[in-house]
C-alpha cells in the first residue's frame, strides 16, 4: 500500500490500539485548523441563512419548559404537533429544546429582551431567530468537530482539511444547517453528537462518554438506538480481554455497564418524558399525531413496504430541469445522493479494515430503519435523512481518497462543493422551490 492510511491493528496491552500509518504522525495545527473551520462555516452559513425559521417547535418546547409546562394549550395553525387530551404535545425527541433552554431564557430575561426587541421594530424577538442560531452554531461545530475527528484516524494534514471541506460545504449539511426548522435542526444536533462519538471514538474510547454521545444522538434521532453494534465491532479490544486459551471470551463488564449506563439512563429518561405527557412509557406522539389519517403513512409509522420511496430520493432522483434561470433547480422532494456529494463514491475505496467494516454497519443499521419510515424527509435538498450517518460516510470517503490524496482526487471534491453552492443558492438566496 502507498504512503497514508495502511490499516487498523491492535497495540500492546489489553484495551490499547493504534493506527498503523507509513509517513504520517499526528496532524499538526489541527486545533487551529477546526478553529478555523468554525469562523468560516459560521460565516457562511449565516450569510446564507434566509431568515428565522416559522417551524420553532423546539423553541416553543424550550419557552413552554420554563414555564413549567411541557405543552402547549392549543396548536398553531402552521405547526405538526400531537393533540392529546385538550393540548398540543411536541412530536419530535426534546434534545435540541433542551440545548434552546438557556438560548430562551436570555432572550426572554430583561434587559436583553428589550434591547432584543429593538432589532425587531419595537416588537418581541420571534423564538425562531433563537432556534436558527443553535442550528447555525452548532452546523459550523460541526464542521470544526469534522476536523478534529478526520485528524485522529490519521489523515494527512490535507486530507483531514478536505474532509472538513466536505461535509461542511461539500454535503447537505450545509443547506440543513441554514435553515432552523423543528426537523432540520434535529438532524445538526444528532450530527454533532455523531461526530463527539467518532472524536472519543478515535481518542480515548472512553465508554462513559461514548454512550453520553449515543444518548444524545438517541434523543434527536430515535433510530440511533440500532447503531450500538458499530462501536461494539469498532473496539472489540475495549470490551473483550484478549483471548489464550479460553473458548468464550471474557467480557470487560466494567466497560460495557460504563458505556451503557448512558444509555438506559436515557431510555428511562424518555419513559418518563412520554408518561409524564400521554401516560403510557412508549412513543405515543407519532402515534397520536398519525391518528388523523395521512396518506403517505397508510400502513402506520413504520412499514417495509415503504423502502422503495426511500431508494428513489437516495439513488433515482433528478433535479428540475427549466427553460429559464437558472434552468435546472433542486427538487425538495429530494435529490439522489451522488448528485448532491459525488465525492462519496470514494467510501468504496477506503481500507478493508475493522473500522471500514464498523462504518459500514452503522450505515446499513440506520437505513435498516430509515427505509421503514413513511415519509423520505421532504421538503430537503437531497436526502436529510441520510445526514444520521454522514459523519461514518465522511469518514469512508477521505479514507478512500488519502492514500494519499491526489490532484484527481480535488475533481469530486469540487465538484461536490460547486453543487451545494448551487442548491443553497437557489433554494435560500434566489428562493426557487419546485417539488
Amino acid at each position: 500500500m502507498t504512503a497514508g492510511l495502511t490499516g487498523y491493528r491492535l497495540g500492546r496491552g489489553p484495551g490499547r490500539r493504534a493506527w498503523q500509518t507509513r509517513g504520517a504522525g499526528p496532524v499538526p495545527a489541527g486545533a487551529r485548523d477546526a478553529l478555523g473551520f468554525f469562523v468560516a462555516a459560521l460565516a457562511v452559513y449565516v450569510g446564507t441563512c434566509p431568515d428565522a425559521t416559522p417551524y420553532d417547535q423546539y423553541a416553543r418546547l424550550a419557552e413552554a419548559a420554563l414555564q413549567g409546562s411541557l405543552s402547549l394549550p392549543s396548536r398553531p395553525p402552521h405547526l405538526e404537533m400531537a393533540e392529546y387530551a385538550g393540548r398540543a404535545y411536541f412530536t419530535n425527541p426534546p434534545t435540541p429544546a433542551v440545548l434552546l433552554l438557556p438560548i430562551i431564557w436570555l432572550m426572554k430575561l430583561e434587559p436583553i429582551a428589550t434591547w432584543l426587541s429593538g432589532f425587531n421594530n419595537g416588537w418581541p424577538m420571534q423564538l425562531g431567530y433563537g432556534q436558527t442560531g443553535l442550528s447555525l452554531f452548532l452546523g459550523a461545530l460541526n464542521v470544526a468537530l469534522a476536523r478534529v475527528a478526520l485528524g485522529r484516524i490519521p489523515l494527512s494534514r490535507k486530507g483531514a482539511n478536505w474532509g472538513a471541506v466536505l461535509f461542511g460545504f461539500g454535503s447537505i449539511a450545509w443547506y440543513h444547517a441554514t435553515i432552523g426548522s423543528v426537523w432540520y435542526l434535529a438532524q445538526v444536533v444528532h450530527a454533532t453528537a455523531m461526530w463527539l462519538l467518532m472524536v472519543e471514538f478515535l481518542g480515548r474510547t472512553r465508554p462513559g462518554l461514548l454512550g453520553l454521545w449515543l444518548a444524545v444522538a438517541f434523543w434527536c434521532r430515535l433510530e440511533t438506538a440500532v447503531a450500538v453494534p458499530f462501536l461494539l465491532v469498532a473496539c472489540p479490544e475495549r470490551w473483550i480481554y484478549p483471548m489464550t486459551d479460553e473458548i468464550v471470551p471474557r467480557l470487560r463488564w466494567r466497560w460495557l455497564f460504563a458505556m451503557a449506563a448512558p444509555l438506559v439512563g436515557v431510555l428511562i429518561l424518555n419513559s418518563v418524558y412520554n408518561y409524564v405527557r400521554f401516560g403510557v412509557f412508549s412513543n405515543a406522539a407519532y402515534a397520536v399525531l398519525l391518528s388523523k389519517g395521512d396518506p403517505l403513512f397508510a400502513q402506520g409509522h413504520l412499514h417495509w413496504s415503504y423502502w422503495s420511496r426511500h431508494i428513489h430520493v437516495l439513488f433515482k432522483a433528478y433535479p428540475i430541469f427549466l427553460d429559464e434561470f437558472p434552468w435546472a433547480v433542486p427538487s425538495v422532494g429530494g435529490t439522489a445522493i451522488w448528485i448532491t456529494t459525488p465525492a462519496f463514491i470514494y467510501a468504496f475505496r477506503a481500507p478493508l479494515d475493522r473500522l471500514t467494516a464498523a462504518c459500514w454497519l452503522g450505515i446499513a443499521l440506520f437505513m435498516s430503519v430509515l427505509l421503514l419510515h413513511g415519509g423520505t424527509g421532504m421538503t430537503q435538498f437531497g436526502y436529510r435523512f441520510a445526514l444520521d450517518f454522514y459523519p461514518l460516510l465522511t469518514i469512508l470517503t477521505m479514507r478512500g481518497m488519502d492514500r494519499p490524496l491526489r490532484w484527481w482526487h480535488l475533481v469530486p471534491l469540487v465538484a461536490s462543493v460547486l453543487v451545494n453552492v448551487w442548491g443553497v443558492a437557489t433554494l435560500n438566496l434566489l428562493q426557487i422551490q419546485r417539488l
